[in-house]
């Protein structure tokens, strides 16, 4: 059994799943509730021709179903915080079908929220409509249809209480992926903290003037951050030492990402979701990792609380 992360204090769908607490202080910083899923039973084919091919996990975006003058309206009001609330990673997890009821549950922003519904077992296709239990705003309903010996789940999903949400309405395709960890996986990318800023004041020489401005830093990583891999590698306190608050921030949860965690903390998430190899399927993998990785963990922790913080602007 997983332990998965759920969002609030959400009574199970499953009277024989029992809600559990789920200390995550070692990963995002978070302490959340959470509940037991069994893990589905996935067969290897990814082509759908049977009800059994839909169970395990199907993987893509969960995109704003919108016009794009909705998306300039809702832009102008919310900024960089709406850009990055249109599109976002989302794995759905097929766990049991039983007669015409198909039960399992959706990991989005972090949130793992359980569903049921029903199926129709039409002559080239599944018709699939499921609900979420309406305990949250962000709740709503899920129609799909997913045509036989096809590869895709095709579907879109609308809120409960559309008019309390920035995007009522979003479409998806999914692709089935069955989720294996790989300590080889490489963070690419400088993590920048958009929420996270400075106003920081630059002087410069220009044809013999000097120049003085304004720019806005933020809270980022440095190039060090590439150097190592937290899962592969044993960290010593030299390298360490010298490392800022965010490369130690982002080393340690890289460990956590390649063991499938749903991150909840919004930067965490958007930044992790760049990476094709990051799939968020658990809420508690402290159990999964390697002896090495949680040696890494501890001494990445107790530096990080005192390093120095580092802030740059975008393309320097």
């Amino acid at each position: 059994m997983k332990k998965i992360i759920l969002l609030g204090v959400l009574i199970s769908l499953f009277s024989c799943k029992k809600a559990i607490k789920n200390e995550a202080s070692n990963l995002d910083n978070n302490e959340l509730d959470s509940i037991q899923f069994a893990e589905p039973q996935i067969t290897d084919s990814k082509e759908v021709n049977s009800e059994n091919d839909l169970l395990g996990y199907w993987v893509g975006v969960f995109e704003a179903d919108m016009n794009d003058e909705q998306r300039d309206s809702l832009y102008k009001k919310f900024g960089d915080r709406f850009y990055n609330d249109i599109s976002k990673k989302v794995t759905f997890s097929f766990d049991k079908i039983k007669a015409d009821s198909i039960f399992g549950h959706t990991i989005v922003s972090g949130n793992i929220t359980a569903f049921k519904g029903t199926i129709i077992f039409e002559e080239n296709a599944f018709e699939i409509k499921v609900k979420e239990p309406n305990k949250s705003k962000n709740d709503g309903f899920f129609m799909m249809n997913v045509v036989k010996n096809d590869t895709l789940v095709k579907g879109t999903w609308s809120g409960y209480s559309p008019r309390e949400l920035k995007i009522p309405h979003r479409k998806y395709e999914l692709h089935k992926v069955k989720f294996e960890y790989n300590p080889d996986n490489k963070i690419e990318y400088t993590f920048r903290d958009k929420d996270k800023s400075k106003l920081v004041v630059f002087r410069d020489t220009i044809d013999g003037e000097p120049e003085e401005y304004d720019d806005t830093t933020f809270y980022s990583t440095t190039e060090k951050v590439f150097d190592k891999n937290a899962s592969t590698t044993l960290l010593t306190k030299a390298f360490v030492s010298n490392l800022t608050k965010a490369d130690i921030y982002i080393l340690r949860n890289s460990i956590f990402a390649r063991h499938g965690y749903a991150f909840r903390d919004r930067q965490l998430r958007i930044y992790f979701e760049y990476f094709d190899w990051y799939m968020p399927v658990f809420g508690d993998v402290k159990e999964d990792l390697s002896k090495l990785e949680k040696s890494n963990v501890a001494l990445l922790l107790r530096y990080e609380k005192n390093a120095e913080e580092y802030y740059d602007t975008f393309g320097r």
